[in-house]
């Protein structure tokens, strides 16, 4: 499978996160905003890209990136009396797949778009 055909099954089949670089901070000239919350700031563009990176982000393609910026700016433009916190400007959207691990804690149940295994076991009646 090619990687574009690759990226483009996993990110229809599962479930992902979104990252996003933005400027214009007094903490430091970019944020990076990611899963949970955390906000990390930088000095240098490149920092924050490599940090991102490093956490297995990629940037999403043009159209879908482009998408998530017009959605931000219109839920952003919706708050009543304006945003309580600088949002500063939306530089970049990032994403990555939430793709199940196998581990010690991870369930081994059926995996997304997995059918569970019901071996003999006969559907209750409603």
């Amino acid at each position: 499978m090619s990687a574009a055909k690759n990226n483009e099954y996993i990110t229809r089949n599962y479930p992902r996160c979104i990252a996003t670089i933005s400027a214009g901070f007094e903490k430091g000239d970019f944020l990076v905003r990611e899963e949970k919350g955390q906000r990390v700031y930088f000095d240098f563009f490149e920092e924050a890209f490599n940090y991102i990176a490093a956490k297995g982000y990629s940037r999403m393609p043009k159209g879908e990136e482009g998408e998530w910026m017009d959605l931000m700016e219109s839920v952003h433009a919706s708050v009543k009396g304006g945003m309580k916190y600088n949002t500063g400007r939306l530089l970049m959207v990032l994403h990555k797949a939430l793709i199940p691990q196998r581990g010690e804690e991870y369930d081994n149940g059926p995996r997304y778009g997995e059918e569970p295994e019901m071996g003999d076991a006969m559907l209750p009646m409603p």
